[in-house]
């Protein structure tokens, strides 16, 4: 958003005035925001660098992906442990991934679809050491496949990676497929106590180093904060980590570079992870390799965040991809990310340059028609509401990470970038009337989680109590979910009911759910769970469970719990009753 946007735009330093400077005119002066004019007067144009659509096929395409499923691996882990995931299957739409199969091959798959002469022989190869596995699944997501490092040499460049799908069709022949990819490799970091964030490709968890020598998935919480805030008074800090949050987000500017030493100092010490913040130095190479160079080492560090919006203002195109580029040069033991703010804007090419993408959805609290900053309507091709083609639903935000996803997945991206949330937690200024409600908070924050968001990151702290309270109690219960949000052996479903989003993770014979009503009225919704007397509690917010059995929920009313279903009984779903 223009105005608000430039609220967040600080220098780095005080030595970053006159970077500042330009950044300032470049945003008051510009007249489009995700590429839309938005002030009275203006005429409307349609905005350039809408995402294609997605291409139906008349004939389907074979689509093939081959990952390392880490990254990075270390030259202290088990050499022999790594290991690639594989996807291939058939597809009716053309992803960036798929190729056209020969003419011939329609016939001969449909005529041996289920006979042991059609085969997938997958060969996976690094440095000229070549594994091949025969007859695998052809229509596969998510396949792991073991990959030797023990012959490689741990180094800063990354390897090459090349996958081979070898199709053997039902008349004998066969269609050979490449697929390259890099692999990191990296020494053990020093010197210094250091910090390494791992990203698995196959959960999209981070990983991090535990106290027993492992690295272990964590689910992400934590505010963008304001500096001054914190320089105020380091003892918030630990109040943070006292309240169950496990990563802080700083946002610059910072005025004083002895209080910032403090401030990541006792960060390494309580352990408090650290998103560190690059927003108003990114585009300055320089910058970017002093800051990563004199931050790279403190144990505290989570990931690197370069770019904030820079699809409102229209940063150039190649900002994120040279940054993310630089910095991986520079460091590679920790992810970098971004946060865009539209819906639609030359979404590739601001995407490339981040491991974790964070869609900006704020509808709370906001005439999303009608901005009265500008007095102009706001649509798909004209305006500037604070919330980009956005309804005023809570579907805004999963419709918005539903679609992140989806173009991802046409990018063939969606297992190297993955997508984490921004619950609204301010208001009362610019498009928002009001500050949403700890119920409302709790919902953004849930309902993220159902689709795919993997990490919370709300703006902005300081924040009212109440949202402070909700996101404190959400902080503390995630170490119980963790093992059901990354674990290899589970099974995630979401459905739909009118207003209600339900998320099941299924482990076993042990279902975690989380069910939140996205209806602001006073409107109950009704939930039925399978095995109802083995239902587990874990978070009520305006639920509760009816003398018949049902679960009611109040208007925004949330609910985690596990359904645990007894031998022998089927396994649990749940069902609708409206």
């Amino acid at each position: 958003m223009p105005g608000f946007h430039l609220a967040r735009q600080h220098p780095v330093h005080l030595s970053k005035v006159i970077l500042f400077a330009s950044l300032l005119v470049r945003v008051v002066s510009a007249e489009i925001w995700c590429g839309k004019n938005y002030r009275e007067g203006q005429p409307v144009a349609p905005p350039q660098g809408v995402f294609p659509s997605s291409v139906q096929l008349q004939t389907p395409e074979f689509a093939f992906k081959c990952l390392p499923r880490v990254q990075p691996y270390l030259e202290r882990d088990n050499c022999s442990s790594a290991s690639v995931i594989v996807d291939t299957s058939l597809t009716s739409v053309h992803f960036r991934h798929s190729v056209p199969l020969p003419s011939e091959s329609f016939v001969s798959l449909n005529a041996a679809s289920s006979s042991t002469s059609l085969g997938l022989i997958l060969t996976v190869g690094v440095e000229d050491h070549n594994t091949s596995y025969q007859n695998t699944e052809f229509d596969v997501k998510n396949l792991e496949l073991p990959l030797s490092l023990c012959s490689l040499l741990p180094r800063r460049e990354p390897y090459s990676i090349t996958c081979t799908a070898k199709i053997r069709l039902f008349n004998g022949t066969t269609h050979t497929y490449n697929y390259t990819s890099s692999l990191l490799y990296l020494p053990t970091p020093g010197p210094g106590p250091g910090s390494v964030t791992k990203l698995d490709r196959k959960t999209g968890a981070l990983m991090t180093h535990s106290g027993n020598d492992k690295f272990e998935p964590i689910f992400p919480i934590g505010f963008y904060t304001d500096f001054g805030y914190l320089a105020s008074n380091l003892t918030i800090l630990d109040e943070i980590k006292s309240q169950g949050f496990n990563m802080i987000h700083p946002v610059p500017p910072f005025h004083n570079e002895v209080t910032l030493d403090a401030v990541l100092h006792r960060l390494d010490e309580i352990g408090l992870f650290l998103v560190y913040d690059m927003r108003h130095s990114y585009q300055d190479l320089t910058s970017i390799a002093q800051e990563v160079k004199s931050i790279m080492n403190h144990r505290s560090l989570l990931l690197w965040y370069t770019a904030d919006e820079p699809d409102g203002p229209g940063d150039p195109l190649d900002a994120t991809q040279a940054a993310y580029n630089l910095i991986y040069s520079l460091d590679g033991y920790h992810p970098v990310s971004a946060a865009l703010n539209c819906a639609d804007y030359y979404f590739e090419e601001y995407a490339s340059g981040a491991d974790i993408i964070l869609p900006d959805v704020y509808m709370i609290g906001n005439n999303v028609n009608f901005s009265l900053k500008y007095n102009t309507p706001c649509t798909k091709d004209f305006g500037c509401c604070g919330c980009d083609n956005c309804q005023g639903h809570f579907d805004d935000i999963s419709n918005r990470l539903d679609k992140t996803i989806e173009k991802l997945g046409l990018l063939g991206w969606d297992s190297t970038k993955f997508i984490w949330a921004v619950p609204q937690a301010f208001g009362g200024e610019e498009f928002w009337t009001r500050v949403p409600t700890g119920r409302e908070w709790l919902l953004q924050a849930l309902l993220s989680i159902n689709h795919k968001a993997r990490g919370i990151m709300p703006w902005i702290d300081p924040t009212p109590k109440d949202i402070k309270r909700y996101a404190s109690r959400l902080a503390q219960l995630l170490p119980q979910l963790t093992p059901f949000f990354f674990g290899d052996d589970v099974k995630f479903s979401r459905v739909k009911f009118p207003y209600l989003d339900v998320g099941t993770w299924r482990k076993g014979r042990k279902s975690l759910i989380i069910a939140t009503n996205l209806n602001p009225e006073s409107a109950n919704s009704d939930l039925r769970v399978d095995g109802q007397n083995k239902v587990d509690w874990i978070l009520q917010e305006g639920v509760s469970l009816s003398i018949t059995g049902h679960i009611i929920f109040e208007p925004m009313g949330s609910a985690i719990f596990l359904n645990s279903i007894v031998e022998d009984e089927p396994l649990g779903h749940v069902h609708d009753e409206f």
